[in-house]
């Protein structure tokens, strides 16, 4: 066998994606276990171990609560919430800084096949460059069980819904601050 005969059956039996890094982040993903997002459904999960998972992943800077209230120390809240994440279109809800590292994800609409693509590598599944500082998860079973407790959060999960409201971090200008502070310290 040839050198580059040997060189050719080698490139034919490794995954062209395989290897693919750039300082650390993936650069190209094998989407082959989500092949067609729009009809993938979600094998069994376990929503309590993937909201271990979330925490350990998505938490430092994605809220789960509808106002977007980070409440974990350390955290920045730099991504839109993840609350009623499923059905909702991409670059829909709010976010820290707007444009200021790259784009948005667009033109999905969140579900189960998107956010496992996602998940995996945000930037290929999107096809262009993203705010986020994330490089993905590979294994399949720790995305699923984190779309399983993304799928719990919606307006039927009271832990996440039915948070009280929070109260104004600014007052209005003197003296209605000085009248606030005085009405809030009675209560």
């Amino acid at each position: 066998m040839s050198p580059s005969t040997a060189a050719d059956s080698h490139r034919r039996s490794v995954s062209a994606f395989a290897g693919q890094n750039v300082n650390g982040a993936k650069v190209r993903s094998d989407f082959s276990d989500v092949p067609d997002p729009a009809t993938f459904e979600l094998p069994a999960g376990d929503a309590v171990r993937g909201q271990k998972l979330f925490k350990k992943h998505c938490a430092q800077c994605h809220s789960v609560y509808p106002d977007n209230r980070i409440t974990r120390t350390g955290c920045t809240q730099m991504g839109p919430t993840l609350f009623n994440v499923y059905g909702r279109a991409s670059g829909e809800a709010e976010i820290q800084q707007k444009m200021l590292m790259g784009g948005r994800a667009e033109g999905l609409v969140w579900n189960a096949g998107h956010l496992m693509n996602y998940m995996k590598n945000p930037r290929q599944a999107v096809n262009g460059n993203i705010q986020m500082n994330f490089r993905g998860i590979d294994d399949f079973q720790t995305r699923v069980d984190i779309a399983h407790y993304l799928e719990s959060l919606n307006w039927q999960n009271d832990k996440v819904a039915g948070v009280p409201e929070r109260p104004a971090s600014v007052l209005p200008v003197f003296p209605f601050n000085v009248i606030g502070h005085f009405l809030n310290a009675k209560q």
